[in-house]
């Protein structure tokens, strides 16, 4: 059994959540969910979700995100990281999205194991025209390598020398030649690719054209940070949103990104 299908959330404190959301509507055209399908032709999505910091997600973690992971059978799982020695919290959640288990990493990371139940989420079902995707979740970590190690032997993570990808295709891009994929990385404790924001993560979000989003934001009155950046892989840039959180843009080039 494969442990980890997919991510199923992104969550991050925020001072006004509400207002917070507002500007990445307004900005970014994030509307709460990504959708996308696996790689088998099954819908899937994953949740965006900016909460108060006292909110109870929260709990068990000193950080200032919560990650949420996609899984095929909660309570096996649940057994077998128990009998691993993984720190199991002790809560188990059930709705009509599906049942949840919560964890944590070896560095305190609070973890939501999430088993869908295949229902559609309660969420605007929006055309995202700004940004198309989630392109990576990036956090800081003390031991990188033991981190991926972890995540790797217990959630069963593809690792590499940089992170893991999870592959998925865009419905809105039924034309692609390769499917999607959303990177997941843990960044030195002491990097400086999340400055100038003083967070200890980073998401990254997939756009048409980077170039034109950004003369529009620009115009806007959203923060620019530094200047375009081209590779093999895409191009990238970056912006500050109203709470200091770096957020990176990326134009992914379709060759197996």
């Amino acid at each position: 059994m494969k442990r980890v299908t997919g991510i199923g959330g992104i969550f991050f404190k925020a001072k006004d959540p509400q207002k917070l959301k507002t500007w990445y509507k307004k900005h970014l055209g994030i509307v709460n969910v990504f959708r996308w399908i696996d790689l088998e032709g099954a819908p899937g999505y994953t949740v965006w979700n900016a909460f108060p910091t006292t909110a109870g997600i929260f709990d068990h973690t000193e950080k200032e995100y919560v990650f949420n992971y996609r899984v095929e059978n909660l309570p096996s799982l649940l057994a077998e990281l128990s009998k691993e020695g993984v720190t199991i919290l002790d809560k188990t959640e059930k709705d009509e999205n599906g049942s949840f288990g919560y964890i944590l990493d070896l560095e305190g990371n609070a973890i939501v194991l999430w088993e869908p139940s295949g229902n559609e989420p309660d969420a605007p079902h929006a055309e995202l025209d700004r940004v198309t995707g989630l392109g990576g979740v990036f956090f800081k970590a003390k031991d990188t390598d033991r981190v991926k190690e972890w995540y790797g032997k217990h959630l069963g993570f593809s690792i590499t020398p940089w992170g893991c990808a999870f592959s998925w295709k865009d419905p809105q891009d039924k034309g692609a030649i390769v499917p999607a994929s959303t990177a997941w990385s843990p960044f030195k404790s002491d990097t400086t690719y999340l400055d100038p924001s003083k967070k200890s993560f980073m998401f990254n979000y997939r756009v048409k054209d980077l170039v034109s989003l950004l003369k529009s934001l620009t115009q806007e009155g959203v923060q620019i940070v530094g200047t375009v950046e081209e590779f093999s892989y895409g191009k990238f840039g970056w912006i500050m949103d109203p709470e200091g959180n770096k957020i990176e843009l990326w134009e992914p080039k379709d060759d197996g990104f």
